[in-house]
């Protein structure tokens, strides 16, 4: 009986034990890991934010349709072309992949009008 339970109690000692992290909205999806901002300007400021503006929206749009996690999408009106992207983690809901889509938007559109920028957060990226 003494060698069954002392077998039991290495065992269990030596048992790895997990610990389960849930991944719901309020954890880590706003968390930027790197981000780079651009310093050189585009040739018509105005433009270029307007087209900015534009694919950030029809990313969005792409992104709130149901098991979307990846989407491209580019403006050219008025000059400035514009082309950006993101993509979520697959298990996200798509309340969780826009609301960490929107926080990198958000970083983006704080780089002032850098040509290129790009922000890693911890469960999407955005450029």
């Amino acid at each position: 009986m003494m060698v069954t339970v002392l077998v039991v109690f290495l065992v269990l000692l030596l048992i790895n034990q997990g610990v389960s992290q849930t991944n719901n909205s309020q954890n880590n999806i706003n968390t930027p890991i790197i981000s780079f901002c651009d310093r050189n300007p585009p040739i018509i400021p105005s433009s270029f934010i307007n087209n900015r503006n534009s694919s950030l929206a029809e990313i969005r749009r792409k992104l709130s349709r149901s098991d979307v996690f990846f989407a491209t999408a580019q403006s050219s009106a008025e000059g400035d072309l514009v082309f950006g992207a993101a993509q979520c983690r697959n298990y996200l809901s798509t309340t969780q992949c826009l609301a960490c889509f929107d926080a990198g938007a958000s970083q983006l559109t704080s780089c002032a009008t850098g040509k290129f920028a790009y922000v890693f957060l911890d469960n999407c990226f955005v450029r």
